[in-house]
């Protein structure tokens, strides 16, 4: 199991409880959830704290911190999909898009797979962003449940 991956500015950790508050800073703010699947909006330490439990028996490489300088500024992992959050005050940094980016590298790697799938609700520009700009291209759409929203959204599938 990977620890740790470093790339130029960033450092991706597995999560731990010391990460919870900025888990929670990050996350419990509805411009930022409303854009993910399996999110509560309000997000509390109950939820952080699940998730981490969700951690210690889910996929390897699910669940890593990004920490920036600023500190722990989102999360990305890789289970069945690519999945990724980033809290507001890092957007527009190229954070994610170096994140992912080192851990989707990491990912083709280390194991046997050929392909990885990914989406982003209709309308996430910055998530298409990054995605296109790691190489993605679109594979279909479909509808997914946005807990935050409490509605179903259209999700662009990409691979």
């Amino acid at each position: 199991m990977t620890d740790e991956i470093r790339t130029t500015r960033l450092t991706l950790r597995r999560l731990s409880e010391a990460d919870i508050p900025a888990m929670v800073a990050g996350i419990n703010d509805y411009d930022v959830s409303k854009w993910l699947t399996v999110v509560p909006y309000p997000y509390s330490e109950a939820d952080a704290r699940e998730f981490l439990d969700f951690l210690d028996t889910g996929p390897a490489l699910e669940g890593f911190g990004v920490h920036a300088p600023e500190g722990l500024v989102g999360v990305v992992g890789i289970g069945k999909t690519l999945g990724y959050w980033l809290a507001r005050k890092a957007h527009g940094k190229g954070y994610m898009t170096e994140a992912a980016g080192a851990l989707v590298a990491h990912y083709f790697r280390t194991t046997d797979a050929a392909r990885l799938q990914s989406g982003y609700f209709d309308g996430n520009a910055a998530s298409m962003n990054v995605l296109t700009k790691l190489g993605f291209v679109p594979d279909g759409e479909e509808r997914a449940m946005s807990i935050a929203q409490g509605t179903e959204v259209t999700m662009k599938k990409v691979v």
